[in-house]
């Protein structure tokens, strides 16, 4: 939200008490179709930016909620098209990607459902498909792997972190995959940007900078002066997951015109340091 125009009237829902301290929150549940348009019967916004889902780390892949969130999803969108909502920007996954490749992969790329390995993937996939049928603006973006600032802390990074500066071993898997992570604060930055233009269709986010994840683990533990402690291969490996998973940035960097401006090794710098701060 910070990165949205100073002056734009911003109106956030939660399921929780309060929210941050930008913006007018609204305490309701995005899986409630009724309470979903009554709101945006009440506000009219102008601009739909969806980020919720289903989110516990682990678990997500599967969950059966997935299935919930993709049926308020389509009621959402439903209710803002109706009231005469201008643009939605929605948040996919890279995991609508199926099969494995040797190469970023291209927004173009035909997908077919049934060959999406996760529900989670399935399940966004098909609210795009949904959103295509509406007669709408939109912008679905396509996230890799994100990180940073209010990250869970079973994430990778801030997982690592937790038992790198506890002085404790960071178990991790073979860390041969390659993958492309950015920095949420840039991801925010491309997000808000999507909704200020009129860029259309799927965008993947993304770094440009490919690294295993093995060099990830490995930077984090010269960072805080403990690469003795990470622990390679002392996971196994996610069944089914690609070796190679990451994203072509042309319509990012081209037709958005936005190249992050944080590179990872400062961004994992500054993880750290919150790390630290919070330990």
């Amino acid at each position: 939200m910070r990165n949205l125009p100073s002056d734009a009237d911003i109106h956030c829902t939660t399921r929780e008490t309060g929210g941050a301290d930008v913006g007018t929150w609204h305490n309701i549940d995005l899986r409630s179709s009724g309470a979903c348009a009554a709101l945006i019967d009440t506000l009219k916004p102008d601009i739909l930016i969806h980020c919720a889902w289903t989110t516990a780390h682990g678990a997500f892949w599967h969950d059966p909620q997935n299935a919930a969130w993709l049926e308020a999803g389509m009621a959402l969108f439903d209710a803002f098209v109706r009231q005469g909502g201008r643009r939605i920007v929605a948040c996919g996954t890279c995991a609508e990607y199926s099969g494995h490749s040797t190469a970023p992969r291209r927004e173009d790329e035909t997908i077919e459902p049934g060959q999406i390995p996760f529900p989670y993937g399935r399940a966004k996939f098909a609210l795009l498909q949904h959103l295509r049928s509406l007669d709408v603006s939109h912008a679905w973006v396509r996230i890799f792997n994100a990180y940073g600032e209010s990250e869970d802390p079973r994430r990778l990074v801030p997982s690592v972190l937790r038992a790198l500066t506890a002085g404790e071993p960071a178990l991790c898997s073979s860390g041969t995959q390659i993958r492309d992570f950015l920095d949420v604060r840039d991801l925010g930055t491309a997000i808000a940007r999507l909704g200020a233009s009129d860029l259309e269709g799927v965008v993947n986010l993304g770094s440009g900078e490919h690294k295993t994840i093995a060099e990830i683990v490995e930077t984090l533990g010269g960072i805080v002066k403990r690469p003795d402690l990470v622990r390679l291969g002392a996971l196994r490996d996610r069944e089914g997951e690609p070796h190679l998973l990451v994203p072509d940035i042309t319509r990012q960097t081209k037709e958005l015109g936005f190249v992050p401006r944080i590179t990872l090794p400062r961004g994992l710098v500054d993880a750290a340091k919150a790390s630290l701060e919070k330990n």
